[in-house]
């Protein structure tokens, strides 16, 4: 069973990053702090996602997001 890191990351690069820039987003404080709550805010994590990752997220991709961690609470 994937954490949910391991999930931010499988999701970040099958969206089109690369492992490093998925790295840098999963080790941000930010995300980390999103990511330990429980529940988890999806919202709020999507939103630092994008400031961390400067990614620009189509609505599908924004929409797999939501059902992979609005599971979370």
């Amino acid at each position: 069973m994937l954490d949910r890191s391991q999930h931010l990351k499988l999701f970040l690069i099958g969206s089109g990053d690369n492992q490093e820039d998925a790295a840098a987003v999963i080790s941000d404080k930010r995300i980390q702090k999103e990511l330990s709550k429980h529940p988890v805010n999806w919202e709020r994590l999507f939103k630092a996602v994008r400031r961390v990752s400067h990614f620009e997220f189509s609505s599908a991709q924004k929409d797999s997001f939501m059902q992979l961690f609005g599971r979370y609470r």
